[in-house]
């Protein structure tokens, strides 16, 4: 058995589209600096007579001083930022926590993370949820329950989805996508997550969906 943490929450069904720009600039052609020459012409000579020989000392050129030894600066590299803990917004029960991100939390989560990002393209057919969960000591797996209404608040069905593990004090993003299609406002809520410690079952399915009927 595992730590459960209910959490009644509302959540429209998300269509999420991801899109970068590129922005690109003109280079300007460097402009040429003008150069400037400079002539000299000698107007006269003047012409002297030796009378005497004299002997001429050549200059000895000085020597160069040896450059010295540039110190090579060291780079402090600075350890990331640990995650606050425990998390902020959350709900907690039982060394779980739990919390429905926004619309705009999610984006940026989106944007991080190429797995979440191309399964969001689900939720533009589909009615779908969002759920962040963390634990002190971390899951081996994660079983989230959750309910989907019609916009009558009409119970539709009866939604499991199986997510791996996760890492101590660490934030996990789970997707809740549902068979049901999206016609105008339906919407996932009721989510319960459980935190299980135990090794998980190889016949489990990432996802179960019961239909319920009147």
């Amino acid at each position: 058995m595992g730590a459960r943490l209910k959490k009644v929450a509302l959540f429209l069904a998300l269509a999420l589209t991801l899109s970068t720009s590129t922005a690109y600039g003109a280079t300007k052609k460097p402009t040429p600096k003008p150069t400037v020459k400079v002539s000299v012409k000698a107007t006269a000579k003047a012409t002297v007579k030796a009378t005497t020989s004299v002997a001429t000392k050549k200059a000895t050129p000085k020597p160069k001083p040896k450059p010295k030894p540039r110190k090579k600066k060291k780079i402090k590299l600075s350890p990331s930022p640990k995650p606050k803990w425990p998390p902020a917004g959350f709900e907690y029960a039982d060394g779980v926590y739990a919390k429905v991100p926004t619309s705009k939390q999610l984006v940026g989560v989106l944007s991080a993370s190429g797995i979440l990002a191309s399964k969001i393209k689900e939720c533009s057919q589909f009615v779908c949820g969002a759920v962040q969960v963390a634990s002190e000591p971390g899951c081996v797996w994660w079983e989230v329950n959750s309910l989907v209404y019609s916009k009558e608040k009409v119970l539709l069905g009866k939604l499991r989805t199986i997510n791996g593990p996760s890492e101590p004090q660490k934030v996990k993003t789970i997707l809740l996508v549902s068979p049901e299609p999206i016609e105008t406002l339906e919407y996932i809520s009721d989510i319960e997550v459980i935190c299980h410690q135990e090794p998980k079952p190889d016949d489990v399915q990432s996802s179960t969906y019961v239909e319920v009927t009147e």
